[in-house]
């Protein structure tokens, strides 16, 4: 039932010392920084205070070590509502009406520890979405595991996708794509990344925002749970194989999430919202710290009115408890009565655990007792967190660009490829989608329409979003600005293949020891490839996410995940007739490749699998020719010139054509070009191509577009009734390379 509103609960306190508050502060801060925080205070803080520093001033909440380099990329747009770092979520309008919320989110050192902790990422980045006022409607997942050829990163990958199905189920948000690929690198440390979309209109958006001294601070949700403690912190440093203090498990609770939002979206309703946010990994202090900051106010908070999970449970846990399922809110104090008969029908956990004050103060106390008293400004990002520019230093291996001519020629192509369409990076995903609910809400539009990109009805109106996420850690391995445009640019295809307009960017930012001058350059170059590709395309960056830090210390021995920048991004689609999907039409129809080929096999799954070639280049890739080739392809299809059309993306052209023939259970009968070797043209990941088939009545207006258009084209061949032929030979029947796509990921993960 819910906690009264004027009555604190009752709980044992159980206060640490002095000592081990400031130790446990300083595990977390450096000298310097501890020197910083007494010069700007002008006194030195106490141990309770000097642990509030200790959250807020982490890599994790500050982005002390990236803010610098994020305000370089292009924030603006005509369409933008809410910019990056602004709030919890951007935000972009769709018409005068709506708009959409769009967060990613990492969820990395969690996961490292308990796989089954990928449930409170579920839970986080919807309710940054939540927390905006909009209700969220798609969720896409981003995953990256070691090499499954080992019993325990196959553990790992079950253990994890079943904890993100076990929240998003239950939660009743579609799960309408995502990206899973395996490396060794990522053994000790797997990623978790998250995006969320969510729909708002315009005059319910909610700020993250203390705004008025006749406010409140109200907790609603679960009881805090002490769990979490220094969670930030725990994410703001490397794991260590042993010794390391890591905060208990946090538990997600899927069925109260879905209460909270139900709950929450009522209150919007009622107009009894005036600020909110997620209590996040800085626990009650972080959302009230920001909300304070944000609204130039001060907030007093109360520990004893908060509602505990525990009897025993010190001030410090409660202050920072990543607690999940739980929202501080800023409301009115005419309110609180109305706002009161909501939660309780709800029976939602509810207390008054605070008052917003003028003075631009955070203050915490336990009944009569102060434990801190800061200027907020002091705390956070933007305010007196500290900034750094670190060294940076470009790795001393020269990308090396393989050509298929330096590589034996490997003979028979046919067994290849029956093997390649089989590898865990390329294999269908199907086995895991399986596992999510993809209907919530009845709104997916792609799951019976296999498309580039994930499509989501926009519930009354006749359009659509379109969501698209990429990042192939191969590209960024040796050229992390390269790596990063090219994830930018294959997001925009995905949701141009599949006839939207791209809109906007989130980001996911992965790497390792940002105080390590090679990775700190690999971050830098990779922020510059996103900006760079999103500036040419007119396409900007509204959220993101960095997280450092993800390397495992085992004795002398580091592994560290390499470059891992991710890339979602949404667009919108006029009408969901428009959809245009992937898969193959009729017999007859013909085949043609837009954009070139070359015998550039560079980074490319062929290369590692065949050829054992680990470390290259990344694939050749040209922005402007890029640009011509989405120009052209956007009209190709508004249009209406061609019937289907699909990215060529990892595992090169034949596994394009392959993924086109699948839905219809079609063939193809192509012809190689005599100037490219035929492993580079089938098994090469050369960019800026797309293959689509044209029917017969709309053949000749097509080859008199491409004509004027000025970009590379070719005739590849033409949809047979099943059988997959190449140069005249016979490399099966789509029903067994289905069996084999379909499969294989389930049988290497499900046995």
């Amino acid at each position: 039932m819910i906690n009264s509103l004027s009555l604190p609960p009752k709980y044992t306190l159980m206060t640490m010392n002095d000592t081990q508050l400031k130790n446990r502060a300083l595990s977390y801060l450096t000298q310097d920084e501890v020197y910083s925080i007494g010069s700007m205070l002008g006194r030195d803080p106490n141990p309770f205070e000097l642990n509030m520093f200790a959250a807020m001033w982490s890599e994790h909440i500050a982005y002390k070590s990236s803010i610098k380099w994020l305000e370089e990329m292009p924030v603006e747009g005509k369409n933008v509502f809410v910019k990056a770092l602004e709030e919890n979520a951007g935000v972009i309008q769709i018409d005068d009406e709506l708009a959409f919320a769009v967060k990613m989110e990492s969820h990395n050192h969690p996961i490292a520890v308990d796989p089954r902790q990928g449930a409170v990422g579920v839970g986080n980045v919807n309710r940054d979405i939540l927390a905006m006022g909009a209700e969220p409607v798609a969720q896409m997942n981003v995953l990256r595991f070691g090499n499954p050829a080992h019993a325990h990163i196959r553990d790992m990958v079950n253990a994890v996708v079943t904890a993100l199905g076990s929240y998003s189920n239950n939660f009743g948000v579609p799960v309408v794509g995502g990206e899973i690929l395996f490396d060794e690198s990522y053994n000790y440390n797997p990623l978790v990344n998250l995006m969320s979309v969510g729909i708002v209109r315009r005059e319910r958006l909610i700020r993250a925002a203390f705004t008025s001294s006749g406010q409140v601070a109200v907790l609603l949700g679960k009881k805090t749970s002490g769990t979490g403690v220094h969670g930030a912190g725990f994410a703001s440093r490397a794991l260590q194989k042993k010794g390391q203090m890591i905060p208990e498990s946090q538990v997600a609770d899927p069925a109260c999430g879905k209460i909270l939002m139900d709950c929450i979206r009522e209150l919007i309703d009622q107009d009894l919202v005036r600020g909110m946010q997620d209590i996040g990994a800085g626990g009650v202090l972080c959302a009230a710290a920001e909300m304070a900051f944000r609204g130039r106010k001060g907030v007093k908070l109360q520990l004893d009115s908060i509602p505990v999970l525990k009897k025993e449970i010190d001030p410090l846990e409660i202050m920072l408890s990543q607690t999940q399922e739980q929202m501080l809110l800023a409301v009115d104090r005419k309110d609180l009565n109305s706002f009161r008969e909501i939660a309780e029908r709800w029976e939602l956990e509810c207390a008054v655990v605070g008052d917003v004050t003028n003075d631009e103060r955070i203050r915490i106390l336990d009944h009569s007792r102060q434990h801190g008293d800061l200027p907020v400004q002091l705390l956070v990002r933007g305010g007196g967190a500290p900034v750094y520019i670190r060294d940076l230093k470009p790795r001393d291996r020269k990308p090396r660009v393989v050509s298929a001519d330096e590589v034996p020629n490997p003979g028979n192509l046919k067994e290849i490829a029956r093997k390649m369409v089989s590898l865990p990076n390329i294999a269908s995903r199907k086995w895991i989608e399986e596992q999510f609910d993809t209907m919530a809400g009845l709104s997916n539009l792609s799951s019976g329409n296999a498309s580039d990109a994930g499509i989501v009805k926009i519930n009354g109106r006749d359009a659509a979003l379109v969501l698209s996420v990429n990042g192939n850690y191969r590209y960024g391995r040796l050229e992390p600005r390269k790596g990063a445009m090219i994830a930018v640019a294959e997001a925009a295809r995905n949701i141009i293949c599949s006839g939207g307009r791209p809109l906007a960017v989130a980001d996911c930012l992965n790497y390792g020891d940002p105080s390590d001058p090679h990775v700190y350059h690999d971050f830098a170059e990779g922020v510059k490839g996103i900006s760079e590709a999103c500036r040419r395309m007119g396409i900007p960056v509204i959220a993101g996410n960095v997280s450092f830090h993800n390397l495992t210390h085992d004795g002398e021995h580091i592994s560290s995940v390499i470059p891992t920048p991710v890339v979602g991004m949404v667009g919108i689609l006029s009408k969901p007739d428009d959809i245009m999907t992937a898969g193959f039409k009729k017999k007859g129809d013909m085949i043609f490749l837009i954009g070139r080929s070359d015998n550039d096999i560079s980074s490319s799954e062929y290369l590692s699998f065949v050829h054992l070639i680990q470390e290259s280049a990344a694939p050749g890739f040209d922005l402007e020719y890029e640009m011509k080739l989405q120009e052209v392809l956007t009209r190709l299809i508004s249009e209406r010139l061609v019937s289907s059309a699909h990215d060529v993306s990892v595992g090169g052209l034949f596994i394009a054509l392959v993924e086109s023939a699948l839905p219809g259970g079609l063939g193809f009968d192509v012809t190689s070009p005599a100037e490219i070797r035929n492993d580079a043209f089938l098994f090469g990941e050369s960019q800026s191509r797309v293959v689509v088939s044209v029917s017969s009545e709309k053949e000749t207006d097509f080859l008199d577009f491409m004509m004027e258009s000025g970009i590379h084209f070719s005739t590849l061949g033409h949809v047979t009734k099943e059988e997959l032929r190449i140069d005249d030979v016979s490399f099966g029947f789509i029903s067994d390379y289905t069996r084999d796509f379909e499969n294989a990921l389930g049988k290497l993960l499900g046995d």
